[in-house]
């Protein structure tokens, strides 16, 4: 439990750090670091209940999409100025650290292996984004155009 805490809060920094970082408005980075921390809440209390890196991971996107989603409505900004601050937690750096680290010492079912681990994860944030994208075009009212 201890461990799931300190995640939270390097997550939660990280995410305000990037944030930062990419020049969001000093008015809207609390509500970016909220995402990260939405995020990487789901992700960790997902992963204490399930195994694997796809669902947990799937189930932490598609929360962090709508949830920006429904904050760049309300803001009145583009959904891209919380969603990727939001998703920052779940980038599988170390994964694709040991990816590349593998293949340049040409150990390469090593590299396989972590490689394998880093696309289960990107489909997996991939898909929460696509589940959330369609999600809200289903109950969001429709409008006529002319």
């Amino acid at each position: 439990m201890r461990d799931m805490i300190i995640q939270l809060i390097t997550a939660t920094l990280s995410t305000l750090g990037f944030s930062i970082l990419f020049y969001a408005h000093p008015k809207r980075l609390p509500l970016t670091t909220l995402g990260g921390f939405l995020t990487s809440a789901v992700y960790l209390s997902a992963g204490y209940f399930l195994s694997g890196e796809l669902i947990p991971n799937l189930l932490a996107a598609l929360v962090g999409a709508g949830y920006s989603d429904v904050t760049a409505r309300r803001t009145k900004v583009p959904v891209p100025v919380y969603l990727i601050p939001s998703l920052i937690p779940l980038v599988p750096g170390s994964a694709l650290y040991e990816t590349m680290t593998h293949m340049v010492s040409g150990e390469y079912a090593e590299a396989v292996t972590w490689g394998l681990l880093a696309l289960r994860v990107a489909i997996g944030i991939a898909s929460g984004i696509l589940a959330a994208s369609v999600v809200g075009m289903l109950i969001r009212p429709r409008t006529k155009s002319k």
